[in-house]
């Protein structure tokens, strides 16, 4: 078993696809239109990674239900860096802004920041 991709919600989708695209390095893998659920979206993805990218007519901020699509966000989403400061430097060129790096209980680095949508990204030093 492995990981197929991880779904966002997100408010706009072409601001959300060149935050990925162009400061993060991901490729547009499909951009699809869902009108039965007025729906819009694109997966991204960066080597074996994807993101799935929703954008609905009628978005949530919160829910009741684990499974409702159309609430926004997710927890975060990790990626694993060789170079924490390296890669701190680049992004921050680009405009993202950071978490002061910490040491992990695993003994590793890390350092959050935001896409567009408020979705929290971990960059992780392995």
């Amino acid at each position: 078993m492995k990981i197929h991709h991880v779904a966002v919600t997100v408010n706009d989708l072409k601001e959300s696809v060149d935050f990925y695209t162009q400061i993060l390095g991901f490729e547009i893998a499909r951009q699809f239109a869902r009108e039965d659920m007025g729906a819009y979206a694109a997966f991204v993805k960066l080597e074996d990674f994807k993101i799935e990218l929703w954008q609905f007519q009628d978005t949530k901020e919160d829910a009741n239900s684990l499974g409702d699509i159309k609430v926004i966000g997710i927890r975060h989403i990790a990626f694993e860096v060789e170079n924490l400061e390296e890669t701190i430097q680049e992004l921050s060129k680009k405009g993202l802004k950071f978490t002061k790096p910490k040491l992990g209980a695993s003994g590793h680095h890390y350092s959050f920041s935001s896409d567009p949508n408020g979705v929290a990204l971990e960059f992780y030093e392995k």
